[in-house]
């Protein structure tokens, strides 16, 4: 495991815990336990934004002292969501300031133009993707300050402090790019769940598009798929891509034959078992979260 993080990972969702814990093993790492625990219905609600408010406070810390009660002593702990808890853009910017306050608001104004929040309300986190004389890449994370600063009040009561918060997906996208052998061309990456998909599209290392997007009665995924191929073909000009990555617990052989047709690119399905060296028997109905919590500690 490269980057240096606390071998205890949560995936928190709407209505659920997932603790897992790993240690490094002699080349890949190795999952402990993969535990988790339900919520109650009404512990977050939907803000019509981005990130759902966290309405049951109780909820959240009594969850939180079952975990630990079933989990032994532990204090340090990399949070990851989903990604529909965030908005994920690609900005690019003529330059960015050397000094961080100045940059911080050079890339919250430059959000104003994008999102219909005010970005004052908003966690901003970015990263520099490449940087030339023409101009500065940025990929920026967002999402409110309300929802996250209240679940780390809840989770430093319960005696964990939050090293890292990050989206699902992404560090999914991290365990696969790692382990894949270096490319100039398109792959294309989408995390399906039962209420959202993510699809991401990478040029070699860089990301060209990234969109999370919920799922409704108004539109299923497969209708999401081909509206998602069509944006992209017409949008991004590939007209096709090298491979695509396709990561969810429900995969079935029509979405995997859907996505082939529609993107015209052989399809691999994400299993934590390629990412892995042991996983405890439980592993199997979380494929895609503990694929994501072994992405936390690649470099």
């Amino acid at each position: 495991m490269a980057r240096s993080f606390p071998p205890d990972v949560i995936v928190l969702d709407l209505d659920s815990l997932l603790h897992v814990r790993l240690s490094a093993g002699k080349r890949e790492p190795r999952i402990l336990q993969a535990k988790s625990f339900r919520l109650a219905a009404d512990t977050f609600v939907s803000s019509g934004l981005v990130t759902p408010e966290l309405a049951n406070e109780a909820a959240l810390a009594e969850g939180l002292r079952r975990m630990k009660m079933e989990t032994g002593k532990w204090d340090k702990v990399s949070l990851l969501l989903p990604d529909s808890w965030f908005r994920m853009n690609l900005l690019e910017l003529p330059s960015l300031p050397d000094k961080t306050a100045e940059a911080d608001d050079v890339v919250r104004w430059s959000l104003k133009r994008t999102l219909p929040i005010d970005p004052s309300e908003l966690r901003v986190a970015y990263g520099v993707l490449h940087k030339e004389a023409s101009g500065v890449k940025l990929l920026v994370l967002s999402a409110m300050e309300k929802t996250l600063a209240t679940v780390e009040k809840i989770f430093s009561a319960a005696g964990l402090d939050v090293v890292l918060i990050e989206p699902v997906g992404l560090n999914i996208w991290n365990a696969v790019a790692v382990r894949e052998a270096a490319t100039a061309k398109d792959r294309l990456f989408l995390y399906v769940r039962d209420t959202d998909f993510t699809t991401a599209v990478f040029r070699g290392a860089q990301p060209l598009f990234l969109r999370s997007r919920n799922l409704n009665a108004e539109r299923t995924l497969q209708q999401e798929i081909r509206l998602s191929a069509s944006y992209l073909r017409d949008t991004l000009n590939v007209p096709g891509f090298e491979s695509c990555y396709i990561a969810g617990n429900r995969i079935d052989g029509d979405l995997q034959r859907a996505v082939a047709e529609e993107f015209s690119a052989p399809v691999k399905s994400i299993a934590v078992r390629d990412f892995v060296e042991a996983a405890p028997p439980e592993a199997a109905h979380y494929d895609a979260e503990l694929t994501a919590c072994t992405g936390v500690f690649t470099g």
